[in-house]
């Protein structure tokens, strides 16, 4: 009876819509993510629809809209015609520079490579990323106990806590691993894979191969790595685990560049402070911003789904009674 009664009422109203048009609605331009999630574990199908879309969305790009694509750092004086076949293909260099010839402007006069001339041919990344629940904590904090355990669940991004995360290059199926970047800065526990406390971390490693310019005239001493001529220029990225990396692709076998990688920080750091290298390498310079870092780590949920015992020494503080240390 049970079952006929939940059959019936699915074949009523918003739910006897078909998945497609329940994706569209919570796509929705004027639908805010917020009230997106809210909607969406309201129920069990409508929860599902959005676990294939737009939940998955969030998760995978919105929180690294770069990931799998081909992104590479520019310099000022690259020149089309001059730019490696790996960076800009044979047919998108013809595009370019029918562009250019429309715009009246030639090819060896304009700055990376015409990329800022021609708007419908680039792609703007959001300035704001989606961090899971971390935005909305108040919020969250404010649902009852069995809605918030729902909303964490569908829109937490979380990374475990494992020692096998590392940068992919998902074009040459190459890797460099966390794990020894952290040791590299003297922190070999740090959590992987952000290395928040490291110096050098999986960002550094992605900046000693992607980056290309015509000039070698860079902000930095450049006379060993070569960085202006990354071997990975053009090439797709991702962060992953190792393990779910090779169970994903296992057609191509991976190599393990860590030692290579490792080799052109170590000259990159000892061109730039020859006497003290060492300890540069150990030292976070330049401005950090830890908006980077403000993802949904186990801290965080806990903070949200306390255990009954933290419930309940909440609710004594609330009410300004003091615990003794027996309790």
């Amino acid at each position: 009876m049970l079952l006929l009664r939940a059959a019936r009422i699915a074949e009523k109203g918003i739910l006897s819509l078909p998945d497609e048009i329940l994706s569209i609605i919570l796509y929705h331009d004027d639908l805010p993510m917020l009230d997106s999630i809210c909607f969406a574990i309201t129920c069990k199908k409508i929860l599902a629809v959005a676990e294939d879309g737009l939940l998955k969305y969030g998760r995978d790009f919105g929180s690294a809209m770069w990931a799998h694509c081909r992104i590479v750092c520019l310099g000022e004086y690259t020149q089309l015609d001059k730019a490696p076949d790996s960076l800009f293909r044979p047919s998108l260099k013809s595009q370019l520079h029918a562009k250019l010839k429309e715009l009246d402007l030639p090819a060896d006069g304009v700055s990376y490579a015409g990329l800022l001339e021609i708007d419908d041919l680039c792609a703007y990344a959001p300035s704001l990323l989606y961090h899971g629940v971390h935005d909305d904590r108040r919020f969250v904090l404010k649902l009852p106990r069995p809605d918030r355990d729902l909303f964490v669940a569908a829109a937490a991004v979380t990374f475990p806590k494992r020692n096998d995360w590392a940068l992919l290059n998902t074009t040459k199926h190459e890797y460099v691993r966390a794990g020894a970047l952290a040791e590299l800065s003297g922190r070999p526990n740090d959590v992987q894979p952000f290395l928040e406390n490291c110096a050098v971390d999986l960002g550094t490693a992605l900046y000693t191969r992607f980056c290309y310019s015509f000039s070698n005239d860079t902000a930095m001493e450049n006379t060993s790595a070569n960085i202006h001529r990354g071997k990975w220029v053009g090439d797709r990225f991702a962060i992953d685990t190792l393990e779910r990396a090779v169970r994903s692709d296992t057609e191509n076998k991976w190599r393990d560049v860590t030692f290579h990688v490792i080799q052109d920080i170590r000259d990159i750091y000892r061109d730039t402070w020859p006497k003290d290298w060492q300890k540069q390498i150990k030292k976070i310079h330049g401005p950090f911003d830890y908006e980077c870092y403000t993802w949904d780590n186990q801290g965080f949920i806990d903070d949200l789904l306390p255990t009954p015992e933290e419930e309940r020494r909440r609710e004594r503080r609330r009410r300004g009674i003091v615990e003794s240390e027996e309790d």
